[in-house]
Formats: C-alpha cells, structure tokens, sequence
C-alpha cells in the first residue's frame, strides 16, 4: 500500500516548462507589488510579444537582453520581471541578466571620464589583446569579459580597466561595459548563463522527468536570512555530479523506507545466529540514521572535500532531478518546527527533540506519507548524539 501510494504521489499531472527549465515558485527577488508596477508600465501588446520570446536556446545574455529590448521598446527591468511572473524564467536566468542589464545598456554617465591616466603595478596588455581577439570571433562579451577578468586575476579590476582605456587598448564604450560587469562581481562569481543552460541541460538529459515537476514556493523562497532561494543556493553551492550524488541519497533513503522488510542478520562462522526484523517506526528511525551518517561520509569524499551539506540540501537535489515533487515539499515547508525550531539552544532543542522526536510524525496526516517520513527525518538531523530522545521498546 506504501508503495502504491509513494508512486502516486510522486507520479503526480505536473506541469509542463516549454522552455525545459525545472522552474520553481514565486520570484524570491520581487514581490507582488514590483510585478504590478512592471506590468503596469509594459503595453499589453509588448506583454503580448514578450510572451512569444524564446529563452530556452539563447545562451548570451547580451543577446537575450537585446532580444526583450527591442520587443519591449527599452523597458528592460520592467520586461525582466514580468518573463519572470510568467514563468518564462527562472529566478537564475532573472538574476544573470538582471546583473548584466547595467552594463548593456548606455548611460548619459558614459560621456564623462575623468582624463586621469592611473598608474597600475604589474599592467599587461596581453590580457585586453586576448579580450579583443575573442570579441572579434564573436564569442559572447560577458564570456570574453569572464576571461579577462580570470587573466587579470584582481579583486578590484577596475583600475586596470582604466588604464587599458587610457592605453587605447578597449573602446570607452568597452571600458563602460567591463566596469560595470566588474561593480556587479562579474569577476567573483563566474557563473554565466551558457554555464548554467548547459548544466540543466545535462541534469535533463540524465532524469527527463524533471521537466513535469511542479513548481514551490519552499524552493524559491530565500533559505533563512539569505538574499537567494534553496534552488539557488543549491546550483551555486554544488555542480551537476554532486546533485546527482545528492539526489542517490534520497533514492537510497526511499529504497529503505519502502522495504518490504529490513532484517539484521547476526553472522556467526558464516551461519546466521539471529534475525531481528525491524517493526515499521524502527525502520523509519533506521533509514534516518542512515541519511546522517551519509551525511557525515561526505565530509570524507574528494567530491564534496570543503563542502558542508545538509538535509536540505539533500531535499533540493531531489527536488531538481524529479524525484521528490513540488506538493511534498509546499507541504513539509508548512511544518515549520522542523526546519526552523525557535529553540536553537543545546537544552531548549533536546526539549524539543523530546517533545516532538515520538509523537509528531503521527500529527501528520496519513495521507502525506512520504512528507510524514520526510518529517521524521527531519527531526533526525536536528537530534544530536547525546540528545537522543528516549524510545522505550526501540532499537533505533
């Protein structure tokens, strides 16, 4: 019956992104009253257009940014912000352009440098060559930028920008352009939008099933006090291989839960002695346990060395690849004592953990079975080991 209900839950009508993008919630970059005000300066034929546009191939974001320009007659911002209402993008493909917006367009500014030719220790020019070579082969302007800001290698490149200016090797237009891609930190996050539309591209080919999922509020919306959502925390904090590593996990974790059995076997000269068969709740315990000592193992791969993971973002993974749907997740992000508790101290979370680590699971209606055991694993990553709550009749 767990079975049955698993893949009902998980093979849900979901619906269909054109563009084949796994598009989450509402925007965690603007608010109902921003997408007013933008809709309400787009004329709803330019509305109309924009709504024609074709996101899914276009991997330059000079080229997207010139492409809603000219359709939305140079209200940009406003034109960003409604694709992303609609559904046309995602939160990253709005911030990627919204970071390059700046420096596409012109300013009045841009007739005005001061005449001041600064002077930089250890000033090639091989670097803006290499820049003007690949912008004379066509290659992208913030790729290009992307390279040249690696070959510089400077926290702060904007003097060498000014001075490649005054050297007469960039135009002050370029100069412009690369400044501004610079004060947005061009140089400090390298993602780009080929990079990303590449990445996804790749994660849906592996699981084509991603492309039904369902969009949730739980994974656009910003993760604690952060200025991005868990999917972008996600994508910016793992590559395509640890996301699919990830979403093994929970893959593992569902092969546990939906045992028809699990039996531990006490092995004596090659001869079993005792078999002890874990009743339902031990066996949900016993795959939580599992999950944070997983967690723990990463620590020890050359594939996650230097990076902290958590149950959440065990959570995202799967949500990205199509396991785990957008309705499980709106409705665990609901129980909120879970993943936010109020009492974070070491004494008020093994109150919590006592309180809530036997009964709450139970609190949970039936008809969510897989939020119900996502719940309980859960309250598993919050238990400390010496904090363990007390299960009388229990071994796990």
């Amino acid at each position: 019956m767990q079975n049955r209900l698993l893949i009902l839950i998980l093979s849900l009508n979901m619906s269909f992104q054109a563009c084949g993008l796994n598009l989450a919630g509402q925007s965690a970059y603007f608010d109902k009253e921003d997408i007013a005000k933008a809709q309400a300066g787009l004329s709803s034929q330019e509305m109309s257009l924009l709504g024609e546009v074709d996101l899914s191939k276009q991997s330059c974001e000079y080229d997207v940014l010139e492409e809603i320009n000219q359709v939305a007659n140079h209200k940009l911002y406003e034109a960003l912000i409604y694709l992303r209402s609609s559904s046309k993008m995602d939160d990253t493909q709005y911030r990627l352009l919204l970071r390059t917006m700046k420096s596409f367009e012109k300013s009045k500014k841009e007739k005005f440098l001061v005449p001041l030719n600064p002077t930089v220790k250890d000033f090639r020019s091989q670097p803006f060559d290499n820049f003007q070579r690949a912008q004379e082969r066509g290659l992208c302007f913030n790729l290009a930028a992307m390279s040249l800001f690696k070959e510089l290698a400077q926290k702060k490149p904007i003097k060498f920008l000014k001075k490649a200016y005054h050297e007469e090797l960039i135009s002050k237009r370029t100069y412009w352009m690369l400044k501004r891609l610079a004060q947005e930190d061009y140089h400090l996050e390298p993602q780009t939008l080929a990079e990303y539309l590449k990445e996804q591209a790749f994660l849906t080919k592996q699981f084509p099933e991603r492309l039904d999922i369902k969009g949730t509020n739980f994974i656009s919306s910003r993760r604690d006090k952060s200025k991005v959502s868990r999917r972008e925390a996600l994508l910016a904090k793992y590559n395509q291989f640890q996301i699919i590593y990830l979403r093994g996990m929970t893959q593992r974790l569902l092969n546990r839960l939906n045992a028809d059995e699990v039996i531990i076997n006490v092995i004596i000269d090659d001869e079993s002695v005792e078999e002890i068969i874990l009743d339902p709740m031990e066996q949900y315990r016993f795959a939580a346990k599992m999950v944070r000592k997983e967690l723990g193992d990463l620590q020890m791969m050359n594939l996650f060395e230097g990076v902290n993971v958590s149950f959440e973002d065990v959570l995202s993974a799967s949500y990205e690849t199509g396991l785990v749907s957008g309705d499980d997740l709106t409705t665990l992000a609901l129980v909120d004592d879970v993943w936010n508790p109020e009492l974070t101290k070491a004494e008020k979370r093994k109150r919590f953990i006592r309180r809530y680590g036997t009964i709450f699971v139970a609190a949970i209606p039936t008809t969510f079975y897989f939020v119900k055991v996502l719940s309980l694993v859960g309250i598993e990553m919050l238990t400390e080991t010496k904090q363990e709550p007390a299960r009388d009749h229990s071994i796990f």
